[in-house]
């Protein structure tokens, strides 16, 4: 009997793998189809998981539900907008001096040609790409400011109706789930976890901004808020946002110092990027997140394709749901457990045998 078990457990596996594979395509077509309302949908719930506990916090002081919302609303409003006047601000100014790093960069491409005369145009073709591709990322992100207008203003409503909702959630949630503590307890995990990760990202976020815009007022820069800003946004793209946030003012550096300030630069924002990962940011990739570093930069690709640029600011998280939804199931429990990183399996094993014991 126990053979017949195994076996039909066994055949059942490639349907198994077929199955979610196919729900896996069809669900991916189905997302990219709609990114664009599935954006703004998702960022409404980061931004009310991030401002959420503000709302509790308030009204733990004896604050009205009502009250707190609205003054946790107007907190969202000024934040976004006085970060969005400096980034427009210091944006236009940037794209005024660009005539005049042009001219710098042809005087530095003509020095650095005289001391390579054989791969000079090569060089010379490599480090324009590199120019053209930095300055064209400025240029990608006042364009879909311009073109996130609508997208903004749906993202405050729905951030604001669920921050509505979060007041009388957790009665609404119990009284639902008060016979089905499993259940209870998954909802529970998603939450804590998910908000963790997002208060965490932009606290260090926000710590790791200033440090650079300070560094680069004391080394003069040009437009070190307007840097700080961009290493505060790409720091929610793991890996490839740091490179992409230092490239910019390493040419500023370079325009300005020479190649001494291009490496001054790039030591400088390394140094800063190396304490918020391995002081600040303590074991995200353990314990705290529970995701392989392969897992992270394959649901960067993945989340990239599905939703756009948009989708690498959210793509950590957005696994992270994904992870704790695959754990809810039996069937799926094990591609969840995949997913973690080597340490973090090994230390649940050390934990569960020392619990057994």
């Amino acid at each position: 009997m126990g053979d017949v078990n195994i076996n039909t457990n066994t055949s059942s596996m490639p349907a198994k793998i077929l199955l979610y594979s196919t729900a896996v395509v069809l669900l991916t077509l189905g997302m990219k189809a709609i990114s664009s309302i599935l954006i703004p949908i998702f960022f409404s719930f980061f931004a009310f998981l991030i401002f959420s506990p503000l709302v509790r916090w308030l009204m733990k002081k004896g604050v009205p539900g009502k009250v707190s919302v609205f003054l946790v609303i107007l907190l969202f409003i000024f934040v976004f907008f006085g970060t969005a006047v400096l980034f427009a601000n210091s944006l236009i100014q940037l794209s005024n001096m660009i005539p005049s790093y042009d001219t710098q960069l042809q005087s530095i491409l003509g020095t650095v040609s005289t001391h390579f005369p054989v791969s000079g145009d090569t060089l010379t073709s490599v480090l324009r790409s590199i120019a053209t591709f930095a300055f064209r990322v400025s240029g990608n992100i006042v364009t879909g400011a311009l073109n996130a207008g609508s997208t903004v203003v749906l993202i405050f409503i729905v951030t604001t109706f669920l921050l509505l909702d979060s007041a009388g959630a957790p009665v609404k949630v119990q009284k639902e789930v008060e016979d089905q503590p499993v259940y209870l307890s998954r909802f529970t995990e998603l939450s804590k976890t998910v908000i963790n990760f997002m208060l965490l990202r932009t606290e260090t976020n926000l710590i790791g901004g200033i440090g650079v815009a300070i560094l680069f007022l004391i080394g003069g820069i040009d437009f070190a808020v307007l840097w700080g800003l961009l290493f505060f946004l790409f720091g929610y793209i793991p890996y490839l946002g740091f490179y992409l946030a230092t490239i910019p003012p390493m040419l500023l550096g370079l325009f300005k110092y020479g190649p001494v300030g291009a490496l001054g630069v790039l030591v400088g924002v390394t140094i800063i990027n190396a304490l918020i990962e391995n002081v600040l940011f303590p074991s995200i990739a353990g314990r705290g997140l529970k995701l392989s570093t392969t897992i992270v930069f394959l649901s960067l690709i993945y989340w990239s394709y599905v939703l756009g640029a948009a989708g690498a600011l959210i793509a950590v998280p957005l696994t992270i749901v994904v992870k704790i939804v695959l754990e809810s199931s039996e069937d799926t429990r094990l591609m969840a457990k995949l997913m973690e990183s080597r340490g973090t399996r090994d230390q649940v094993e050390e934990d569960e045998g020392k619990n057994g014991a």
